[in-house]
C-alpha cells in the first residue's frame, strides 16, 4: 500500500492468529488500523448461535480440525465431524463428476461464484448454505463449523464480550486455570495427510 501511495487512504484490518493484546500491539506496530477475530467472538455468550455450536469451536483441538477449499473457491477450516469427514473422504469424487447446474440448489444463488452450482472442479462441491445452517442451529454432525487456527483466550470456556475485550486492551483474564495458548501449542503435531479413519469429534 505505501508503495502504491495508497497508506493510510484505506484502512488497513488484520486478521488471523490474534489471541492477546501482544498481537493487536504487534500488528498496529505493522501498519494495522484494526484487527478482526472471528471465532474468540463467535464463542462469546452474546454471539447469536446455538450453544452447541459455541461449544463445538471452543472444544475443539488441533487435531480436530481440517483444511480444503470451500465452495467460494477460498482456503477454509473446519471442525472435522460427521459432514466433514464423510465430505473430505468422497471430494475427489464429487470433484471429478462437478458439471454446471441450471440453478442454485437452494433457489436463491447466495454466492456469486459457486464451485457446486457452476461445476468448478478446483471448488468445494458442497452447499455452504445448507451446512452453516445446520452448524447455526447446533447440529453436531451435519453443520460445517468454521474455526480459526488458534487457541482460544479462555480456552474451552464461553465468556461475555466484556471478557473477551478486557483481554484484549486490558491484558487481564480472570477464571482460567492453566495457559489455552501453552496446552494448545503442546498439543500441535506435524502436518499429516488426511486420514478418512480418524475419529471424529464427538458432539
Amino acid at each position: 500500500m505505501r508503495s502504491a501511495g495508497i497508506e493510510r487512504a484505506i484502512p488497513l484490518i488484520a486478521a488471523g492468529g490474534v489471541y492477546e493484546r501482544a498481537d493487536v500491539q504487534r500488528l498496529q506496530g505493522l501498519g494495522a488500523d484494526a484487527v478482526q477475530l472471528g471465532t474468540a467472538f463467535a464463542v462469546t455468550q452474546e454471539c447469536d448461535a446455538d450453544l452447541g455450536f459455541k461449544h463445538i469451536l471452543a472444544r475443539a483441538r488441533p487435531r480436530d480440525l481440517a483444511e480444503f477449499i470451500s465452495v467460494a473457491g477460498l482456503p477454509a477450516r473446519g471442525v472435522r465431524n460427521h459432514w466433514l469427514s464423510k465430505y473430505l473422504r468422497i471430494e475427489p469424487k464429487l470433484k471429478a463428476v462437478a458439471h454446471a447446474k441450471g440453478h442454485c440448489n437452494m433457489g436463491f444463488d447466495c454466492l456469486t461464484h459457486c464451485g457446486l452450482r457452476d461445476g468448478k472442479p478446483e471448488m468445494g462441491q458442497f452447499c455452504i448454505d445448507q451446512q452453516l445452517g445446520h452448524a447455526l442451529e447446533g447440529d453436531a454432525q451435519r453443520g460445517l463449523f468454521f474455526r480459526g487456527a488458534g487457541p482460544l483466550p479462555f480456552g474451552d470456556q464461553i465468556r461475555p464480550v466484556r471478557d473477551l475485550l478486557r483481554w484484549l486492551i486490558e491484558g487481564v483474564r480472570e477464571g482460567v486455570s492453566g495457559d489455552p495458548k501453552a496446552a494448545w501449542l503442546a498439543e500441535l503435531e506435524p502436518a499429516q495427510p488426511y486420514d478418512p479413519a480418524r475419529p471424529v469429534l464427538a458432539a
